[in-house]
């Protein structure tokens, strides 16, 4: 129900920020600042503490709950599908554009001496993609299935934070960019065949090449980008985003990110 997203999505919210703020207390007791040029600074030194360590993923624990990473992604299935059709697309795309462009300025504190925090990093992006792109598998509900196939895109997001250089992080701008305007025409499918305002399920989609030819391409070409084939938006992302983990020595990881674009192309396909 709405009400029950709304509380959900209230809750998690107020837990996540929480976190967040007892993160920064534990960054001001080390540093005695409130400033990032100061924190960074002082923040060298101080990385071998498990404090500082504790504190950086407490604050990055408040934008995982934006980005919809694991393992701050609960709520967003519930809430996609409570909420109207129209704030959910407001809600899948524009507040994940904030919190990527927050979290590059969070993460340029990092430096590559942080193998725990990196560690850390990595394990956050590849449980989010195995379990948004599993979970997405099995789902009949067209905005759940947005919902967990954000969480695996916030994954590749992450991929892109990882490398801790510049080029990394304007791959994952580009990236997520390119994630909103796809999500946005999904939506605006999702929309335009709702009735009254209610859910689509994915069989709602049946014959709509007939029915509103120009609403079929639309979410082909949206499904396609966010599925990453080529010439779409999100294969040039994902190539790039990958490119650059493995530059970083970060094979592993590039492999189980590309297993999991495999997994994403069968459900976004079979629409």
């Amino acid at each position: 129900s709405q009400a029950e997203a709304g509380v959900k999505y209230l809750l998690f919210g107020v837990m996540a920020t929480g976190f967040m703020l007892f993160g920064m207390s534990y960054i001001f007791g080390l540093t005695g600042s409130t400033h990032l040029t100061v924190i960074s600074d002082k923040l060298n030194l101080t990385y071998a503490q498990p404090a500082a360590v504790v504190a950086i993923v407490l604050i990055l624990a408040g934008f995982f709950y934006k980005l919809a990473l694991f393992p701050f992604h609960f709520w967003v299935p519930d809430v996609y599908e409570g909420a109207a059709n129209e704030t959910t697309a407001f809600i899948a795309a524009v507040p994940k554009l904030a919190a990527v462009a927050l979290l590059i300025r969070l993460v340029t504190l990092i430096t590559a001496e942080t193998e725990v925090i990196i560690n850390i990093l990595i394990l956050c992006a590849l449980l989010s993609m195995f379990y948004g792109n599993l979970s997405a598998l099995v789902q009949k509900d067209a905005k759940r299935l947005l919902g967990f196939s954000g969480i695996s895109h916030a994954g590749f997001v992450l991929v892109g934070l990882l490398t801790l250089d510049s080029t990394g992080y304007a791959t994952a701008i580009y990236y997520i960019i390119g994630y909103v305007f796809m999500n946005l025409a999904c939506f605006l499918v999702i929309c335009r065949v709702s009735e009254k305002g209610r859910n689509v399920a994915i069989e709602d989609f049946t014959g709509l090449h007939k029915r509103a030819p120009l609403a079929a391409i639309t979410l082909t070409i949206g499904l396609f980008a966010l599925a990453g084939i080529p010439p779409f938006v999100g294969f040039a992302g994902k190539f790039l985003l990958l490119v650059g983990a493995f530059k970083q020595g970060h094979l592993l990881l590039v492999i189980l990110a590309a297993f999991n674009t495999a997994i994403a192309i069968y459900y976004y396909l079979s629409i």
